[in-house]
């Protein structure tokens, strides 16, 4: 087994940025692999009989119903994560195929591979700046490990350790918002979530392939409106008690000084 895996989440193997980013990633001592994505462009994947699609709690929670192509890049990432976790992998890199890599991508990922097993989920770039802590610095004294208290959005790539493989897998067979989110939503299920500043990826700039189901929000029903607040209320208060039971992992927290990346559309 490869000290050093790095998945490609792809759907078009063959485009010259896929190629480099494999060649780039090999020249560095990973051993990168392409692997299919879940194609939801036209209409709902078809699901193995372990995946349902929740459309039910989307709404509730989402006041929308997710979107056929979200819904395959939720299974892109699941079921790259579940043949990681059947193949006997401890870590894995993943990656979509639609980033570009900074220098210091090599040195700092293969250090995230050799951290403690507490550190289940690394997120290498973010779509949100968020209050963080800073855990500890890599060796070149730049990066840092940090613990956000809440949610980056984004998937474009992270490490993922064995039992936050586990996790995900348990929790994640029903899906009801996309993925980033899903793992925005780590308090839920106890995914012990970290991120590297500054970024180690960004999102190159293209049209999306997955159209996103908050853009053109589908009627739901009335009731839903006015379940919806007290559903999210009871969301934050069981993050907020999530975040007491452990505050010494998530504080003291404050921004980061200055954009951490340079994904163009992050938010400060």
């Amino acid at each position: 087994m490869a000290l050093f895996p790095c998945w490609i989440i792809t759907l078009n193997p063959q485009h010259d940025h896929v190629v480099c980013l494999l060649k780039q990633l090999r020249d560095w001592g990973f051993d990168p692999e392409l692997f299919p994505g879940v194609d939801g462009r036209k209409q709902i994947p078809s699901l193995f009989p372990d995946e349902q699609v929740a459309q039910k709690i989307t709404r509730i929670r989402h006041l929308c119903e997710l979107t056929s192509s979200e819904v395959g890049g939720y299974l892109s990432h699941l079921r790259a994560i579940k043949r990681a976790y059947s193949q006997g992998f401890y870590r894995v890199c993943i990656l979509e195929d639609d980033v570009g890599l900074e220098s210091s991508f090599e040195s700092v990922v293969k250090e995230v591979f050799g951290l403690p097993e507490k550190v289940e989920m690394v997120r290498l770039m973010a779509l949100k700046v968020r209050k963080r802590k800073i855990v500890e610095y890599f060796s070149n004294g730049q990066h840092q490990l940090v613990r956000p208290e809440r949610g980056w959005c984004g998937g474009q790539g992270y490490v993922l350790n064995r039992r936050g493989m586990e996790k995900i897998i348990k929790a994640g067979s029903s899906i009801f918002e996309p993925i980033d989110k899903f793992y925005d939503h780590f308090w839920e299920y106890d995914l012990r979530l970290y991120g590297v500043e500054p970024h180690l990826i960004w999102e190159m700039s293209h049209p999306s392939n997955i159209l996103k189901s908050n853009v053109a929000q589908s009627r739901v029903s009335w009731w839903l409106y006015w379940l919806h607040p007290f559903n999210k209320l009871w969301r934050s208060l069981k993050r907020h008690a999530y975040q007491i039971q452990h505050k010494s992992e998530f504080y003291p927290a404050e921004f980061p000084q200055g954009k951490p990346g340079k994904t163009k559309r992050m938010k400060l």
